[in-house]
């Protein structure tokens, strides 16, 4: 394969890429196992008239053939060069951010694209930083693509194959926390998912309320949290007291909270007690948990109330 590809001209390419017409599954699975094989060595000209018929083909197809043609780009992405995983990486991104996408397609071209990145390759984390940006650009513009994009950065600050979480890692958190400010911005997605799922439904939020026509309201808060627990955890951060603040007044005394904004927020609060420092925790206490109306408290309430606050933290770098 290695002789044959650098022969391949965009004729012939077309012609291979024809072959499927009127096959069947089997067989047009078997036509790009091998076509993934030879662009795995095309240089990016080659390579860039294959994704040209990948379009088109993507825009009319079929919702299964739409879903092996994503699998076709993420394979070529992950056993080509560097150069050419770069357009495919684009590409794929072009496509997670089409509209009316459905949130199975979404989900399986989000899972290609971060699979590109799991091979443990060290000049890639340039482009995983790139890819965290583009994450917080779209988190930052506050409509549109807010929670795949929260869910795709947890995903790629995540995601490790060799399951060790390196430096690199962690200087891209700082990056993202203390330059870009995503702590703050998470936490104004967050009120801004839950003020538009109330209005949308008139007060009338369940955990399976859709927020944005593909995940739910409980999906929404879960990943906003998961992913403001991982940053402060991997990060070696403390939650400072006005994030605290802003966080306890979006999810426990908003108007707009529903009973399960507020139970999910106080288990935050409770399990995630130690990326608050002590003194934070106190003030938090005395600015916020001691002004709960007694009239109003739930079990839980009373439970975060009990906590311990003279729990021994582990000493973080602020």
């Amino acid at each position: 394969m290695d002789f044959i590809a650098p022969k391949i001209l965009k004729e012939d390419i077309q012609t291979i890429w024809k072959m499927q017409h009127g096959r069947s599954l089997v067989a047009v699975d078997h036509l790009f196992t091998l076509i993934a094989s030879a662009a795995a060595k095309f240089n990016l000209q080659q390579l860039n008239y294959l994704i040209e018929f990948i379009c088109n083909s993507w825009k009319i197809e079929t919702i299964l053939i739409q879903e092996k043609l994503v699998e076709l780009l993420g394979t070529i992405g992950r056993e080509c060069q560097k150069d050419s995983a770069v357009r495919v990486l684009d590409i794929l991104w072009d496509m997670a951010h089409s509209d009316r996408l459905g949130r199975s397609m979404l989900d399986h071209i989000l899972h290609y694209h971060l699979r590109i990145f799991s091979e443990g390759r060290s000049p890639y984390d340039a482009l995983k930083r790139d890819y965290c940006l583009k994450c917080m650009s779209d988190l930052q513009r506050k409509q549109g693509w807010l929670l795949p994009a929260i869910k795709h950065l947890y995903d790629l600050l995540h995601h490790d194959s060799t399951n060790t979480f390196k430096r690199t890692d962690e200087d891209l958190i700082s990056l993202l926390v203390h330059k870009h400010d995503l702590i703050s911005a998470l936490i104004q997605s967050l009120s801004t998912c839950q003020l538009d799922v109330w209005n949308k439904t008139h007060g009338h939020v369940t955990i399976d309320t859709l927020v944005d026509g593909r995940y739910t309201h409980e999906e929404s808060i879960k990943n906003h949290l998961d992913l403001l627990s991982f940053l402060l955890k991997k990060g070696n951060l403390y939650l400072i007291l006005k994030r605290s603040e802003e966080l306890w007044d979006t999810l426990i005394t908003n108007e707009h909270v529903s009973l399960f904004d507020h139970e999910l927020g106080l288990n935050w609060f409770i399990t995630c007690s130690e990326d608050l420092n002590r003194e934070s925790q106190i003030a938090l206490f005395e600015k916020r948990v001691s002004k709960l109306n007694p009239i109003y408290l739930t079990s839980k309430d009373v439970k975060y109330i009990g906590f311990n606050f003279d729990t021994r933290f582990s000493n973080k770098a602020i």
